[in-house]
């Protein structure tokens, strides 16, 4: 049976722009992290990193605001990641592993820390430790079962896998992505050694960072046989609504940037609430009907794929109506499923290009 690709739920924006630069990620309230996965397992999904807010304690740094759709079910957790390890941390920990407030000290969860990406740069090689977790832990809790999740990620038997991280070669290049709905080939740096568990066990460890101090960002990486995809960046813009009127009057048709959806489903995440704010901005701005549509990649069957995109067209028409009652005249919704492709379905950043919803004018 073939395997079944990535599968992410988050609708993201066609192809607007190719551009190749080292476009920055700032780290700023809002920035919004779309990543691919596929654990053994576990299986294919989608994970959505979001920086809540600037935290004070118990250390200056961030909130990160952790949403996962597994096969299983739904992992929602926050990790406080503090500015003092994004500068100089040597062990980096991705997994959100329970449904409480986590907060490990000394560890990065984005990607690695200033300091491991200089040194890299400039002497090839770094001492590094990445933290696996028991696959029982990462298994989403029930609802109410924080304390119990909790204990065990106290008590559990981490899996540590500790070495050397050397530049690959060749040590630089470049990942597509979407950012802010444009595809970007973001200047990346490459890492990848052989790390040892406690018991020898041998680990081969591959990493794309972003290549900026201020934000190295892992952009891929592959540890063992799971492998993670960035596919998608966006964060706040202030011309937001200003920028999508524009490109409405001038084409008559526009993705929407920054809509959430879970794996498989309609609801929109509250992440979601600046770009509907945005859409409704520029519509009051602009005379006349329009159409929420939405598309899907071309995973699963085309009936199930159209009734989605219908239901997410549905969702956003919705939530705009409500927040502006005056639209619900001049709003329809429809769902095309996977037959408008804008990205390649074989791959993770095509799918995540061609699940989208767009305005179009009547």
């Amino acid at each position: 049976m073939r395997r079944r690709p990535l599968l992410l739920g988050a609708v993201c924006l066609p192809v607007l722009a190719q551009e190749a630069e080292a476009t920055r990620v700032p780290l700023v309230p809002g920035l919004t992290v779309v990543t691919a996965l596929h654990e053994p397992g576990v299986g294919d999904y989608e994970s959505v990193k979001r920086l809540a807010a600037r935290m004070q304690r118990p250390a200056p740094g961030w909130r990160i605001d952790y949403r996962a759709s597994l096969p299983a079910g739904q992992v929602q957790s926050t990790r406080l990641q503090s500015d003092a390890d994004l500068a100089s941390a040597t062990v980096y920990r991705s997994r959100f592993e329970s449904d409480t407030e986590e907060h490990y000290p000394g560890s990065t969860a984005l990607g690695m820390s200033a300091a491991v990406l200089r040194a890299l740069r400039t002497s090839g090689s770094t001492p590094f430790t990445v933290v696996e977790a028991p696959e029982w832990l990462r298994q989403p809790a029930s609802a109410g079962a924080g304390a119990l999740a909790l204990a065990r990620a106290l008590t559990a038997v981490e899996l540590l896998l500790r070495g050397e991280l050397k530049a690959a070669v060749p040590p630089t290049g470049t990942q597509p992505v979407l950012v802010n709905g444009r595809v970007v080939d973001l200047s990346v740096r490459w890492a990848e050694g052989l790390l040892t568990a406690r018991d020898g066990t041998r680990v081969a460890v591959r990493l794309a960072v972003l290549d900026d101090d201020a934000n190295p960002l892992a952009l891929a990486w592959r540890i063992a046989a799971a492998q993670l995809t960035v596919v998608r960046l966006d964060w706040p813009r202030p011309d937001a609504g200003t920028a999508l009127a524009g490109e409405l009057k001038r084409t008559g048709r526009a993705a929407l940037p920054g809509l959430y959806f879970d794996f498989g489903q309609a609801t929109l995440q509250p992440g979601s609430d600046a770009t509907i704010s945005a859409c409704v901005q520029a519509l009051k701005s602009l005379p006349g009907r329009w159409r929420v549509e939405g598309h899907t990649d071309a995973i699963g069957r085309e009936p199930a794929n159209r009734a989605l995109s219908l239901a997410r067209s549905q969702a956003v028409r919705q939530a705009l109506v409500t927040r502006d009652p005056a639209l619900a005249a001049r709003l329809e919704s429809s769902g095309l499923g996977a037959v408008r492709p804008v990205g390649d379905n074989a791959t993770a950043d095509g799918r995540a290009r061609n699940r989208r919803v767009e305005l179009v004018q009547l």
